[in-house]
């Protein structure tokens, strides 16, 4: 019994891939066949990698290069998600009587950051999640790709509406990224890599100018065989998340970065669209069903300490989110503010590589990250939703 168990261990990390692979392309079939194509593609992963993984048929266990590929996954999904950022929303306007959705997402992020420090200091005094300030990470977050995606579905995107939320949205994930960084080189005791953190967004600067001039040449002289634009993509990616590494901070940062330096040199459309085709036709799908095979909710519900992290993170994500409805009140009226408040609190993109930093460092538990990972995961399930009846009612 017990080498029938050593062989089926080595046969399931051999064949992982392939799971996890046939996994992914089942999936939107299995959501399509349901008509429960409503809920986001990252939650409907996660769910499968759930039944596949250590907490249901346990068919699935990720070896080193299925884990190798996993990252891979988060760094271009990270990277997508600063290609997303709209950098003419930055921009003030001449026209004082055309709408400007910059000031009206700042202030509504940083009523988010002061209702997260609130909401973290209970939660510390309490003694319920000791951890301040990752506490005040995780809830300032917005999933900016899960987000993008909605407004697209809804066609709100391209209106001042859809703009204020989606700026909201990368507010929400770039500021907690640079605290993630910054925390994670204080923990470690790094302190030069809090002090060489602006070296990175340099290195960022000095690579828009390098390739700001060439860029429009690859036009001419690119061809199927070259990509030169893919390749361009992924030299910036492992460019920046290199020396993100070699400075101390996280590799995440890097990505965002380099996804923001791709935007800026105004790639093709269609750059855009094979960029998105290999991340989420392979790596991204790849991340997430990992992640739930190795979310063991049989371990996570024997430990009363971590289930009661389920709630308490899910009504702190919404809370966290809440007081945005009185920011967007004065500009779009209830319904939408309420709307806002409600997408907004959708988020799971930046939760998941935060609470991997977190287990790194050993600031938290397994059980505490399986738990709240759940409760992002209920965001996602239920926001949508929400979002969606509030416009209906509208219209």
């Amino acid at each position: 019994m017990l080498y029938y168990q050593i062989i089926k261990g080595i046969i399931m990390e051999k064949f992982s891939l392939i799971i996890i692979l046939f996994a992914a392309l089942i999936t939107p079939l299995i959501t399509a066949r349901f008509h429960i194509q409503r809920m986001p593609t990252a939650i409907s992963e996660i769910l499968m990698g759930i039944v596949i993984g250590k907490t249901g048929l346990n068919i699935a266990r990720p070896d080193t290069s299925v884990q190798y590929i996993a990252n891979l996954g988060v760094i271009i999904l990270i990277f997508l998600g600063g290609m997303e950022i709209d950098f003419s929303l930055l921009e003030p306007k001449k026209d004082k009587t055309i709408y400007s959705p910059l000031g009206t997402s700042f202030t509504g992020f940083m009523t988010i950051l002061f209702m997260s420090i609130l909401l973290s200091g209970v939660l510390y005094l309490t003694g319920i999640f000791t951890d301040f300030v990752l506490a005040v990470i995780l809830f300032s977050t917005i999933a900016l790709g899960v987000i993008i995606s909605l407004l697209k579905e809804v066609g709100l995107l391209q209106t001042n509406y859809g703009q204020t939320i989606l700026l909201t949205s990368a507010f929400g994930e770039f500021i907690p990224l640079v605290a993630l960084t910054i925390y994670s080189a204080v923990q470690q005791r790094h302190y030069i890599s809090v002090l060489g953190l602006p070296v990175i967004f340099i290195i960022a600067i000095i690579l828009l100018h390098r390739f700001n001039r060439i860029y429009v040449f690859f036009d001419k002289i690119d061809k199927a065989t070259t990509q030169l634009d893919i390749r361009l993509a992924f030299f910036l990616i492992f460019t920046l998340v290199t020396f993100a590494e070699q400075i101390g901070a996280e590799s995440i940062l890097g990505a965002f970065l380099a996804g923001a330096v791709m935007k800026l040199l105004k790639p093709k459309p269609d750059t855009e669209d094979k960029l998105s085709s290999i991340g989420y036709g392979f790596f991204i799908p790849v991340f997430f069903i990992t992640t739930g095979v190795n979310l063991n909710l049989r371990t996570l519900f024997t430990n009363w300490d971590a289930v009661l992290l389920i709630p308490i993170f899910l009504m702190a994500f919404i809370l966290s989110k809440a007081i945005v409805y009185f920011v967007f009140r004065k500009r779009f009226g209830r319904r939408y503010a309420a709307g806002a408040s409600i997408v907004t609190a959708t988020t799971i993109t930046l939760v998941l590589p935060i609470l991997q930093v977190g287990r790194n460092l050993k600031l938290i538990s397994m059980a505490q990250s399986g738990a709240i990972t759940l409760a992002a995961i209920i965001t996602c399930l239920v926001c949508p939703i929400l979002f969606n009846k509030i416009l209906k009612t509208e219209e």
